[in-house]
């Protein structure tokens, strides 16, 4: 027994002695297991993204604060482009803009169309609050310390806009280009192609108002004599004043020019 252990002893040892040691391969990288279906509804309490909370509409983020306007009651319409506003105890404004015919200017004559432009803005503006907008391409006052602005109507908008657009008013630049310019000069256009107010009535703005004036000592024609004058005096009607005639004359009938006040038969003797 002991003989055949020490024999397979020295086979093992010669065995042994031909074989070459490799190195042991790495082992693989362990592999995720798949998850099916099942496990991927199915995270751990701790991956779970938090629900975003709905916002109560109590919650909502309150509404962007906005700016305040400002209106003023107009107190005075002026003419077509000037009014008074009831704000530093009383501003003239100076429409930006425009320029209707004139009405009250203390050195011109009444124009075309000035009357009616005035009855148009008093119309649209009396009784009214407006918005008073300055333009910072203008200076603040105009020459005659009047304040240069825009004037916002509720209901109407742009109150010059809204003159230049029915032709009741020109567009006006005074000296710079202002912010709403190419607006009216669009605007002034459309009017006079449609001959709209003053285009059509009187050709446009800076017309004299046609009114006759009487001649200074008319001079009658033959047979146009009044009856009870002596020199010849002009029928009746016109009616005639003293300043009408080369005084003074004889009143021998009725008297319906009234040159003779004082009833002592000479009319126009004083």
């Amino acid at each position: 027994m002991r003989r055949l252990l020490a024999t397979a002893a020295v086979v093992a040892l010669g065995l042994s002695a031909c074989e070459s040691v490799e190195p042991e391969a790495a082992a693989p990288p362990a592999s995720t297991p798949q998850l099916d279906k099942g496990d991927k509804n199915r995270a751990k309490p701790d991956d779970r993204k938090p629900k975003q909370e709905r916002r109560r509409p109590s919650q909502a983020p309150p509404p962007k604060e906005q700016r305040q306007v400002v209106r003023y009651l107009v107190t005075d319409v002026v003419d077509g482009d000037t009014v008074t506003v009831a704000k530093s105890g009383g501003t003239t404004i100076r429409i930006i803009g425009i320029d209707t015919p004139e009405t009250v200017h203390p050195y011109e004559s009444v124009e075309c169309g000035g009357p009616r432009a005035s009855a148009a803005a008093a119309k649209m503006l009396t009784g009214q609050r407006v918005q008073v907008v300055y333009d910072p391409s203008q200076g603040r006052l105009d020459t005659y310390d009047r304040t240069l602005a825009y004037l916002t109507v509720p209901g109407l908008g742009d109150f010059g806009l809204a003159m230049v657009r029915r032709g009741l008013a020109a567009e006006y630049t005074y000296d710079t280009a202002y912010a709403k310019q190419t607006q009216y000069v669009q605007a002034e256009s459309r009017a006079r192609s449609q001959r709209k107010g003053v285009w059509g009535l009187c050709g446009g703005v800076d017309t004299p108002l046609a009114t006759p004036e009487p001649p200074s000592n008319p001079q009658p024609k033959p047979g146009t004599c009044a009856s009870g004058y002596s020199p010849c005096v002009p029928a009746y009607p016109p009616d005639l004043d003293c300043d009408d005639i080369d005084g003074p004359v004889s009143v021998t009938g009725d008297d319906p020019h009234g040159f003779d006040a004082d009833g002592d038969g000479t009319g126009c003797d004083s």
